[in-house]
């Protein structure tokens, strides 16, 4: 089994392109970032990590990194493969803040760092990633009050706060504002973010992360005082559709497994759980 880390996101994609599309869905993550990293070259401040392991000359496993931020890591039908990637970070940055995956994968990968760098791990988030190819509930979402509309420069300080909001609500975050103004830039130069519109602004959805026949739904967020009232179904069913009309094939959203309101409410627009996820964050033994 050997390790073959990337300098070149184009090479590693194409390497590890058809083992990710094996399940497209769960491997969104991946291969969204593979893409901004093409696409968008300077996106991301740091040189990331990729990481692929071949055994025999074909992939078992692959893995992403954009520091500061957490791995991402692939399915793989070898635990070793998943020991390896670990064994190799390891012995390269000690920083990192934790692991993204579907289990076993997460677990395993804890399990090592754990012995490697005596640092305990602990469950951030339980994610359910859902997939949708066609929107089921359209004709109900255009009977709630309002409409999908592009965001605007002029939308700055209301969505920076909201993102802000979202964060800290479904994330546990605390990003400094600099992070949501530069957010908010990315995507108002990708035309990539949305709010609904009724008498002010009650909603708000972004997308990003193509992968080679999806798109990723994010950032759905409704403040409290303007809940209840079908505002982000009727937001996340109209940008889906959207998407859908652009020649998408699916569309993909992460939900929090423990928030049975917005699981249940992906559900009936036509989202389907794929997989769940850990989020596991790493705590120094220090």
């Amino acid at each position: 089994m050997q390790i073959q880390q990337f300098n070149n996101p184009k090479l590693y994609y194409e390497k590890v392109k058809a083992y990710l599309l094996q399940e497209e869905a769960v491997h969104c993550m991946i291969l969204g970032i593979c893409n901004t990293l093409i696409e968008s070259p300077h996106h991301y401040e740091t040189q990331p990590y990729l990481v692929a392991i071949k055994n025999k000359d074909r992939v078992v496993a692959a893995a992403v990194r954009t520091s500061p931020r957490k791995l991402i890591l692939s399915r793989s039908p070898q635990s070793e493969a998943i020991v390896k990637i670990a064994q190799d970070l390891a012995t390269k940055d000690k920083s990192l803040p934790g692991v993204i995956a579907s289990q076993p994968e997460a677990t395993i990968f804890a399990q090592t760092w754990h012995s490697l760098t005596g640092q305990t791990y602990q469950q951030s988030l339980a994610l359910r990633i859902h997939q949708l190819e066609a929107v089921s509930s359209l004709k109900q979402a255009k009977q709630i009050s309002g409409y999908l509309r592009q965001a605007t420069a002029s939308d700055h300080q209301l969505l920076t706060t909201w993102i802000q909001d979202f964060r800290q609500e479904a994330l546990g975050q605390n990003a400094p504002k600099s992070e949501s103004d530069r957010w908010f830039d990315s995507k108002l130069k990708q035309d990539s973010l949305f709010v609904w519109q009724d008498q002010t602004i009650v909603s708000m959805v972004a997308y990003g992360g193509k992968t080679p026949q999806g798109i990723r739904i994010n950032a759905v967020y409704t403040p409290p005082e303007y809940r209840q009232n079908g505002y982000a179904t009727a937001c996340v069913a109209a940008i889906s559709q959207k998407l859908l009309d652009r020649g998408y094939k699916y569309c993909f959203l992460y939900t929090d497994v423990n928030n049975p309101t917005s699981n249940s409410m992906y559900q009936k627009i036509g989202y389907q759980p794929m997989c769940d996820i850990t989020d596991y964050s790493f705590v120094s033994k220090y």
